[in-house]
């Protein structure tokens, strides 16, 4: 039986126990699935991996109710497809020091989507049109227009949260191919699944030709509405769950972009890699 149906018949007699409030129960039977597929020869190291670092922690824990959730989120990682991205950007990072998490060269992928949120939440005027696809210059697009007026001065696309990011787990870095107009953007990471909250963001400037800009996560910077968060640790691949783009009249760390000005804005991308 393959690892996937076999984690979903385990799902499937497991949630209701717990639903039930049977937690234990719940947790051995997650484990008793996890052990099983732990000795087939038919799963990945990946999945053995996972699965063997589940099972430790789960039975370590006191709480029963936590064991079952530390399963459950095992494999969920598995069934969304996580395990199996950080498999792959590691076969290929190994001998290149880079991997594809994301190419919009042949269109838009039908994952993850991106949404738009903009400064008319808090009175601005600012407008994104979203993602475009560009077919001459084989690129997504991300346009509209960014004012101060009505009090604003920001626009940003957020992705939903997202399985593949998982690849970024061993990532020292991003790496773009952007072409942008001259102004300065930030790259947003998120670590939790909540709209709003902490988000990691680097400042980059987009020249007017197709240009590689490789971004450390060690250098992204902690914030919340657009003012540094102090004592929060250094940005891990592993903890990427979105990420988003922003043009904005502040920096990440709170200052005014001096070379700011109002009217539209263009930002090609026809890649994202990881590199370690």
């Amino acid at each position: 039986m393959a690892t996937q149906d076999s984690l979903k018949r385990a799902i499937a007699v497991g949630a209701p126990l717990y639903n039930q409030g049977d937690a234990a129960g719940c947790l051995r039977t997650y484990v008793q699935t996890a052990l099983e597929i732990i000795e087939r020869p038919s799963a990945t190291t990946g999945e053995r991996l996972v699965l063997k670092n589940a099972v430790s922690r789960a039975t370590e824990v006191m709480s029963k109710d936590e064991g079952a959730w530390i399963m459950r989120r095992a494999f969920d990682s598995i069934l969304n497809g996580a395990v199996a991205a950080q498999e792959r950007a590691a076969s290929v990072a190994s001998t290149t020091g880079e991997f594809e998490v994301l190419s919009f060269e042949n269109g838009l992928p039908s994952a993850p989507r991106w949404r738009i949120l903009d400064d008319v939440i808090m009175g601005g005027r600012s407008q994104s049109d979203g993602f475009a696809y560009d077919s001459a210059e084989r690129a997504a697009v991300f346009s509209g227009r960014v004012t101060t007026d009505g009090g604003g001065g920001f626009a940003s696309l957020r992705s939903d949260e997202w399985g593949g990011f998982a690849s970024l787990t061993a990532a020292r870095g991003i790496r773009l191919m952007v072409k942008g107009d001259g102004r300065q953007y930030k790259l947003n990471a998120k670590t939790d699944a909540d709209w709003d909250g902490v988000q990691y963001q680097y400042d980059f400037v987009a020249p007017p030709v197709w240009s590689q800009l490789d971004l450390p996560l060690s250098a992204f910077k902690p914030t919340f509405r657009g003012r540094l968060v102090p004592n929060r640790p250094p940005l891990q691949g592993q903890q990427i769950r979105q990420l988003g783009l922003m043009v904005s009249k502040f920096t990440a760390d709170g200052g005014v972009i001096n070379s700011f000005r109002n009217g539209s804005f263009r930002l090609g991308f026809r890649w994202i890699k990881g590199i370690v």
